[in-house]
């Protein structure tokens, strides 16, 4: 029962992170297919509508009306391996998005409303054939031996996180701007997976004659955890322009919560004397993020962007499961609460974009360090580190930019080592992410 209500806070934590660009396989990198061309390196620049999201400072350099909408369709590609037993991730496409409105209001003034899928990812393995993946985990105990007998589950997660952002950015001077953004988060999430097994022990010694009678291996089947909730916070932003050729920004956004609710549901846990449903809440905490970036223009046609990105995932260190029905308190006991030991880590970024005039070349890349230990990993949640590649192009005439772009990241491989919280084995993932904006200046 630990390893279960453990492995259920790993993946709910996907709901919570929604403070900043991570990849590690559950939340996207950036919005706009302009800006995640140039490595994601946009803090500095933020010169187009998607500053909601990147620097809310930036909103204050536009001088038009501007709608704008981005698409990112995200396809991982992920393997596990466990001593002779490998399964692979089903071929599926996760959307993602953002849509954005800015409006000046005067010559100083830009109001601007967004809102995107922060987080938009999952995993669904194809758990068949000889063995399947309960058999490799409950070796050496085969599967008749368990009441009822084990066979394979379902292993599916699908993660999303919508956050809606009201902006302000002002601009105080020519050189200097000012932005804040009001983000309302609203997190949801499915996770499908096998419940483990218990070991219930025998009745007390029976009297001399009669024979022991042996332990029994509960199989608790196919469990399911659907939650939804609402999380509120902030993000500031500041840009400073000295001259036409440099713009140095920093964007600031702060830790929320993510307060989720919802069932959790074990096949066959009434063999245990409880009910099969319980209700679950989980507060979630959405670590606070801070970035900084400078852009700088060598020469008119070209602009160079590099960003630094931290992140304060340590903010995870222990996250309480709170199951509403009094007997699973008491079933589940202290297993309910997750020690992750996750570290704070930093993105490197950077990106180059080329403009030729009515077409527009973009590159960039980007460095992002797992920050889930081994000891918390499993095969819902991937979390690697990635060096992520990209590039792009643009085209506009009047008012109307297209921007494509595609995103390819490398996640180094994993090898875990058996602990109490996490799925021992070697985990690989890539991941392809194609996309296109559309915007239009009125």
């Amino acid at each position: 029962m630990k390893t279960l209500s453990r492995m259920f806070l790993i993946v709910a934590l996907a709901v919570g992170l929604t403070g900043g660009l991570f990849a590690n396989g559950l939340n996207m990198n950036g919005f706009g297919a302009r800006a995640a061309s140039m490595g994601g390196a946009f803090v500095g620049l933020a010169n187009d509508y998607t500053a909601i999201f990147w620097n809310p400072a930036g909103l204050a350099q536009l001088t038009k009306a501007t709608f704008g909408l981005s698409g990112d369709f995200l396809l991982p590609t992920s393997d596990y391996t466990l001593s002779a037993f490998t399964m692979k991730t089903k071929s599926k496409l996760y959307p993602a998005g953002l849509l954005g409105y800015a409006q000046p209001i005067g010559d100083n003034i830009v109001v601007g409303l967004g809102a995107y899928t922060l987080s938009g990812l999952g995993a669904a393995w194809n758990n068949t054939g000889t063995p399947f993946l309960e058999e490799a985990l409950i070796s050496p105990y085969p599967p008749a031996a368990f009441t009822p007998p084990v066979t394979p589950s379902i292993w599916e997660s699908f993660i999303g996180s919508v956050t809606l952002a009201p902006t302000i950015a002002v601009k105080v001077t020519d050189q200097f701007f000012l932005g804040a953004s009001f983000n309302i988060n609203y997190g949801f999430f499915k996770l499908q997976q096998w419940g483990q097994y218990v070991l219930v022990p025998p009745p007390p010694a029976p009297p001399a004659g009669n024979l022991m009678v042996a332990p029994t291996l509960v199989n608790l089947g196919q469990q399911t955890l659907d939650v939804k909730g609402w999380g509120f916070g902030a993000t500031f932003g500041v840009l400073v322009k000295p001259a036409d050729w440099i713009s140095v920004g920093a964007t600031f956004r702060t830790e929320s919560k993510v307060k989720l609710s919802g069932t959790t549901e074990i096949e066959n846990i009434n063999l245990l004397g409880l009910a099969n449903t319980s209700d679950t809440k989980m507060n979630v905490p959405s670590p606070m993020w801070l970035a900084g970036g400078v852009a700088l223009k060598p020469i008119d046609q070209l602009t160079w962007t590099v960003d630094l990105q931290w992140t304060n995932w340590s903010k995870l260190d222990q996250i309480a499961l709170e199951f509403q029905d009094p007997a699973w308190v008491v079933g589940m006991g202290s297993s309910a609460s997750l020690i992750l030991n996750w570290a704070n880590k930093s993105q490197i970024r950077t990106g180059l974009e080329y403009d030729f005039g009515t077409f527009t070349l973009r590159g960039g890349y980007y460095y992002d360090p797992a920050p889930a230990p081994d000891d918390t990993l499993n095969i819902l949640t991937p979390s690697f580190t990635f060096h992520s590649v990209q590039a792009g192009c643009g085209f506009k005439s009047g008012g109307l930019h297209v921007n494509l772009a595609v995103e390819y990241l490398m996640g180094l491989d994993r090898t875990v080592a058996l602990s109490a919280d996490n799925m021992p084995g070697t985990y690989e993932m890539h991941i392809l992410v194609p996309m296109i904006s559309l915007s239009y200046e009125f």
